[in-house]
């Protein structure tokens, strides 16, 4: 009689519990190499991090593929044989490591000069790989943990089918109630947790906020918008910002007091009710009467970027509205995660309600109109006109700062780029709607034939938010492609998996860097957009080099003036 074989087939399987050595092996290299340059400086607990990462991926893949190879009953490697290769294989490690870590300081450092940033402290290596170990090691017991499940699932499923079949039934099942688990019930709990954690910081008042005492800020005198129910980010938002006197004595004429409406979260129950009270605040103070109205998309917490804004109220003599409604209390990237698609609702819903009176209004009579966006903001506001909102009555431009990899404008503007433009500044057919710059470019040097409509993005080169894609696990970008931009470093190597994860990592530190620089845009950067824009009568270089001098300074003293 033939003794039938167990589900996974037990005796040709390593025990769950014994680790694997070609995981170690992969999981390793991966480790090693993600000593290697990226787009921003990683302090030690970053580099733990990124390192403990890609060791248990790597760990995965080296042992998964040997669970597949046995699964298929491919022939394996003769015992002695296997012992020669690992022997190799450690001595291949121990090279690796050798040539790889002890030129980590240099690589970071020379990153860092790229970005005036002085050198670091060299990095505790037994810190960096207890970081790795306090990251990889929870990660790979919530794996064999996985293993055990897939192979008590499969045991199950062996009692009516064959082996290979109740291996692959059992995955598939054990796979379908581990996604509905997570997805159905941890993520829902996460992000209510996180909300309702956001949703009280939200209430408080930020450092040198106070009502205000002008008429024509949301929250002060007259407004039909509470100040407890403009949120954190809005109290900030009202506050900052020059005034019609600061405004004079820099350029030395009349101006007229800028205009900021703020809608938040507490305003109303909807995106569209959030408007509407906008809308209502925008009437009041006489918006629609300013030379220029500019529709602001928030990040994920409802701040809007006062260099953004600022300098074109200094700029345009104080003759501009801002409105901006706030549409989440997660940062950024939980934002983008956790609620998919909301800024973009948010950003649609603002941008249909205040477009609607707009165009209601003389065309002689109505303030030009404009969008602006940082980062998440940018997502959102890019989606935010329809179709028709591009032609006929068109609003009359944007500009859009640090646009995330999955903005649909940015990267088919990046897609279809001419040729002989690199992706970090891409041309775009004949400029004449589009145009990208950054690092202190001016989207006016080169020609003045704009079109109808004028777009333009702020983008560096080491940005990881704007160059992140999913494709570099496999493949090298072709921002890697020489040559590269300004601030990226020709050290930098791409190997697959580990790059997308370093890069991955940088995401989150890509504000972390002086201005001008990752994630971090500088005043001089919106300077040069707001210019190639709206075109400001009696303005030249000098005058936007003693703004970006002064804007500087006070956001370095963190003041609530502009």
């Amino acid at each position: 009689m033939i003794e039938r074989k167990g589900p996974a087939d037990e005796s040709r399987l390593p025990p769950w519990w014994l680790p694997s050595f070609t995981g170690l092996f992969l999981g390793f290299t991966f480790f090693v190499l993600t000593f290697t340059p990226s787009l921003v400086p990683r302090p030690p607990i970053f580099q733990g991090l990124v390192g403990g990462l890609a060791f248990f991926i790597g760990y995965a893949i080296g042992h998964g593929g040997v669970v597949l190879w046995r699964y298929l009953e491919l022939p394996e490697v003769p015992r002695p044989w296997r012992r020669a290769a690992n022997i190799v294989l450690v001595l291949a490690c121990a090279i690796a490591a050798a040539v790889y870590i002890p030129q980590a300081a240099a690589w970071q450092d020379e990153v860092r000069a790229r970005m005036s940033m002085p050198p670091a402290e060299p990095a505790n290596l037994l810190l960096v790989i207890l970081i790795a170990g306090v990251v990889a090691v929870p990660l790979m017991l919530i794996g064999r943990l996985l293993i055990v499940g897939f192979r008590a699932a499969s045991a199950i499923v062996y009692r009516w089918v064959p082996r290979r079949i109740a291996a692959l039934l059992g995955a598939v099942v054990f796979a379908v109630l581990l996604v509905t688990l997570v997805n159905g019930t941890l993520v829902s709990a996460t992000i209510s947790a996180i909300d309702r954690a956001q949703a009280l910081t939200d209430v408080t008042n930020p450092p040198g906020a106070s009502v205000p005492a002008e008429e024509t800020r949301s929250g002060g005198p007259g407004s039909q918008i509470a100040w407890q129910d403009l949120g954190r980010a809005g109290k900030r938002f009202v506050t900052e910002g020059p005034r019609g006197a600061e405004i004079e004595a820099f350029t030395g004429r009349p101006a007229l007091e800028p205009i900021r409406v703020y809608a938040g979260l507490r305003t109303a129950d909807s995106p569209e009710e959030q408007a509407e009270a906008a809308l209502d605040d925008l009437i009041r103070m006489g918006a629609f009467s300013r030379s220029i109205l500019v529709i602001a998309t928030p990040t994920g917490t409802g701040w809007v970027d006062n260099n953004g804004i600022a300098p074109l109220e200094v700029m345009q003599g104080g003759d501009v509205a801002t409105v901006a409604v706030q549409y989440s209390y997660l940062q950024s990237p939980l934002s983008l995660i956790l609620e998919p698609g909301r800024s973009q609702k948010s950003a649609a819903a603002v941008f249909r309600v205040i477009y609607r009176y707009w165009k209601s209004l003389p065309e002689d009579k109505r303030p030009k109109l404009y969008l602006f966006g940082l980062s998440l903001g940018s997502l959102g506001s890019e989606d935010s006109p329809p179709i028709h909102a591009w032609l006929g009555a068109s609003f009359d431009g944007a500009v859009w700062a640090g646009p995330p990899f999955r903005n649909r404008i940015w990267r088919a503007i990046q897609r279809d780029r001419d040729e002989r433009s690199p992706p970090w500044r891409p041309v775009f057919e004949d400029g004449s709607n589009f145009r990208v710059i950054g690092n202190g470019d001016s989207a006016t040097e080169s020609r003045d034939d704009w079109g109808q409509v004028r777009i333009v993005y702020i983008v560096h080169p080491s940005d990881a938010i704007v160059f992140f894609e999913e494709s570099m696990f496999y493949r090298q970008p072709q921002w890697m492609i020489p040559p590269r931009g300004e601030d990226v470093s020709p050290l930098l190597q791409w190997f697959p998996i580990v790059t997308a994860l370093q890069v991955g990592i940088d995401m989150m530190l890509a504000a972390a860097v002086p201005p001008g620089h990752g994630h971090n845009y500088a005043v001089a950067d919106y300077i040069a957009a707001w210019t190639a824009v709206t075109a400001p009568h009696d303005w030249n270089d000098e005058d936007a080099e003693q703004l970006a001098m002064q804007l500087d300074t006070e956001a370095a003293m963190h003041s609530g003036s502009w």
